[in-house]
């Protein structure tokens, strides 16, 4: 069976060569096909951002044109003497005439506003005497949508007119009313086509305004003409909503023409739809996807070019110093030592030449070599043993202590000193604790007794000085951590009861409360400060037992949180000059297999707290 992998090994170096920069250009080349199409795709999409915001550029300058002629229209429409003579019953026609001459301000507004082309009333009643600004109704004018659509919902649009010249004008239309309240005609309010041009000035791509659903009243596209529709009848624009996108995929006729994007808007939500079209050349996209792609395709020939020939240069180095250093190793293997030929170069065919002499020169001394370590690994391992010796020989037997301790109870009581033998007794009970403890849960009653054999000690230390209690409602066999009472107790002794002369007191409870189990130890001392009790607590809460201060309480608290959670732990409550208490919170049921987590050694801790005894 054709096995690739082999037919590679058994290659000529040369050929590995070729096939290794055969192996790198494909996938380059693949990769650098695939960042081709995502930069001409980016670039695409610059392009039509660049669009985007043209776009709503240009929305924003026409929302505020839309907004400046509404203003005006509305003056227009509100003026009393429009009011006058719509609602007015004038009697012949002198009064018409003379209402003229006395209300000329209509027709100066196109000359005062360049964004308004001109303001024209189509009026249709009775005995109404008309002039250039205020026309008759016609025929042509009845048939209009934008007349009939005033006239059947009686509010103000925009439309898109078509004048008597043939061109197509934005204009708001507002429906007029008799003095009944009657429709009986419009004002019609065209925008100026120049003003536009001034909005669209040195633009270079094609814009297209247009309202509703795409019916143009301005447009510099070439293809595109006032009055054509350039949406689709299958896409329309949302009411109520602004918005940009790019058109595609058969939603506008402009894109004949082009890459078409859209910015539309509602005028003030009232349903007059606003469309700004820029529309970018094709030969815009066209071009910046063949500028990129003749530069790929330029730059990856002269990448495979030039990688060809470096390939050819450096394999044939490459290859003769290999054949120079497989012919000396062939020498070296066959038994001959005498290598005087240097290579040239210091690559690491030279490093491995050098190597390669080194080798030959210490071959002779490596049996020699061999001989002493072998010497020296059996004076090491008889060192080892006399060590191992000497170690166990220092060791201290336990059972010497205790043996000793209780020789010590046995003289002082045979001379009848029963208080120092029985502090020896307690003294040993209480070592033999310390010494024995290991790793695993202990029960209460065991680690009170440990507690109450120190208590006992302190107080034949102190004497009189110092009394204590011990209360439990919680039963005897109920598993605890080991040494978690004694430091709390030995804390209060050298920080509450120890500067005290007299009648010091430390009390120890253990009750239930809910689901816990509380251990509370207190003491009448002279409590903690609020600077020291800051720091304590910050202790506490971080778990720093990196210095030697409160590193019993911080022990304790840190053992209880990582094997019972963080709900559990020590809290400290302190009277500056009248006492401390230190509450122990443990869970009511304890899983037995806790202590199997536990790394810590409670042998070095007992260690240390009989350290502290002995100081």
């Amino acid at each position: 069976m054709f096995n690739p992998i082999q037919k590679l090994l058994n290659t000529k170096f040369r050929n590995k060569l070729f096939f290794m920069c055969i192996a790198a250009i494909v996938p380059i080349t693949l990769a650098g096909v695939f960042l081709l199409y995502n930069v001409i795709d980016l670039l695409r999409s610059n392009a039509a951002n660049e669009a985007l915001f043209e776009a709503n550029g240009l929305k924003a300058r026409l929302k505020d044109t839309i907004a400046t002629v509404t203003n005006i229209s509305d003056r227009i429409y509100e003026a009393s003497y429009i009011q006058d003579i719509m609602k007015n019953d004038f009697v012949n026609e002198d009064e018409y005439y003379t209402y003229y001459l006395q209300s000329s301000a209509v027709s100066e507004y196109p000359e005062v506003y360049p964004q308004v082309e001109s303001v024209k009333f189509y009026i249709d009643m009775d005995g109404f005497v008309y002039n250039n600004t205020f026309e008759k109704a016609s025929e042509t004018v009845y048939d209009t949508y934008w007349y009939k659509e005033a006239a059947q919902q009686k509010n103000k649009k925009w439309q898109v007119i078509l004048t008597d010249s043939g061109d197509y004008r934005l204009a708001l239309v507002y429906p007029l009313e008799d003095r009944s309240g009657d429709f009986c005609g419009t004002m019609v309010v065209s925008v100026s086509p120049e003003w536009l041009d001034e909005l669209v000035k040195e633009k270079n791509s094609g814009v297209v305004f247009s309202i509703a659903q795409g019916i143009v009243f301005y447009s510099t596209a070439e293809g595109c003409s006032p009055g054509m529709v350039v949406t689709t009848e299958d896409y329309t624009f949302p009411v109520g909503i602004s918005d940009s996108q790019e058109l595609n995929e058969g939603k506008s006729t402009l894109e004949k023409n082009g890459y078409p994007v859209v910015s539309y808007f509602d005028y003030e939500n009232t349903g007059n739809l606003f469309q700004v079209f820029i529309v970018k050349s094709s030969s815009l996209f066209s071009d910046i996807s063949k500028n990129v792609i003749f530069m790929y395709i330029w730059y990856v020939a002269m990448c495979i070019i030039l990688s060809v020939l470096l390939t050819i240069l450096f394999s044939s180095v490459f290859s003769g110093r290999i054949k120079f250093l497989k012919e000396q190793m062939h020498s070296v293997a066959e038994g001959n030592f005498e290598l005087t030929e240097d290579i040239k170069g210091t690559d690491e065919i030279y490093d491995l030449y050098e190597d390669l002499k080194k080798m030959v020169d210490s071959m002779q001394a490596l049996i020699n070599d061999a001989y002493k370590a072998k010497i020296q690994s059996e004076s090491f391992k008889l060192n080892q043993v006399e060590a191992e010796f000497k170690a166990l020989a220092s060791q201290i037997n336990p059972h010497f202590l205790y043996n000793t301790l209780e020789t010590i109870r046995m003289k002082a009581y045979c001379n009848n000193d029963k208080e120092t033998a029985d502090l020896v007794k307690k003294l040993g009970k209480f070592m033999r604790r310390c010494l024995e403890v290991k790793d695993g849960m202990v029960t209460l009653e065991s680690e009170l007794e440990f507690t109450k054999s120190y208590l006992e000690l302190q107080s034949a230390r102190f004497g009189d000085r110092v009394s204590y209690s011990i209360y439990c409602e919680v039963e005897k066999h109920y598993m605890v951590l080991p040494l978690i009472i004694q430091p709390i107790v030995e804390n209060a002794f050298v920080h509450g009861i120890e500067s005290s002369k007299s009648n010091g007191r430390i009390s120890v409870k253990i009750f239930y409360r809910g689901e816990n189990v509380v251990i509370e130890v207190a003491d009448n001392g002279q409590g903690i400060t609020p600077e020291r009790l800051e720091e304590l607590l910050e202790k506490l809460k971080k778990n720093d037992t990196s210095s030697g201060k409160s590193i019993g309480l911080t022990n304790v608290n840190k053992r209880i949180k990582m094997y019972h959670g963080e709900s559990y732990g020590l809290s400290v409550e302190t009277i500056p000059g009248k006492g401390t208490v230190i509450r122990i919170t443990l869970p009511r049921v304890v899983d037995e297999n806790v202590m199997k987590r536990l790394p810590e050694k409670y042998g070095e801790i007992s260690g240390n707290i009989s350290a502290k005894l002995g100081s």
